[in-house]
């Protein structure tokens, strides 16, 4: 399976791989998603392109089988709050479509296995297009 690229900022990499360094154990989504970060494109902030998913950007996504696009906010676990829409970058969901741009495809294994196939539709917020790089 041919895997989409991925960009980065050098900020989400870094509290990424720091969050994953303190973790007790990894989760398969956790092992998935250190070897994405270790495969992505990694730029500054302020030269992430705007069409591109990074964190606590806001997204409309299409998963297969499903008849309307989803609108998601990918946050950190430590502001996860069950919100409707929000969703982990540990969940499997998360950790897919981290660094995506706009029509990007990528199959994702979820925990039973299947995989899943997300699309990237629109990238709706992103704090480092509004200047944001906290």
């Amino acid at each position: 399976m041919n895997k989409p690229s991925l960009i980065l900022s050098e900020q989400n990499l870094n509290r990424l791989e720091t969050m994953l360094e303190n973790q007790a154990t990894l989760t398969p989504t956790m092992k998935r998603l250190e070897d994405e970060l270790a495969r992505a494109d990694v730029v500054k902030p302020q030269d992430i392109p705007s069409n591109v998913v990074t964190m606590n950007a806001r997204v409309q996504v299409s998963i297969a089988d499903a008849k309307m696009p989803t609108e998601v906010t990918l946050v950190y676990p430590h502001d996860f709050k069950g919100i409707d829409g929000q969703v982990n970058v540990l969940a499997p969901i998360g950790a897919a479509i981290l660094g995506l741009a706009e029509g990007q495809v990528i199959e994702w294994p979820q925990p039973d296995g299947q995989l899943m196939k997300v699309k990237i539709e629109k990238v709706l917020y992103q704090p480092e297009r509004e200047g944001d790089y906290l």
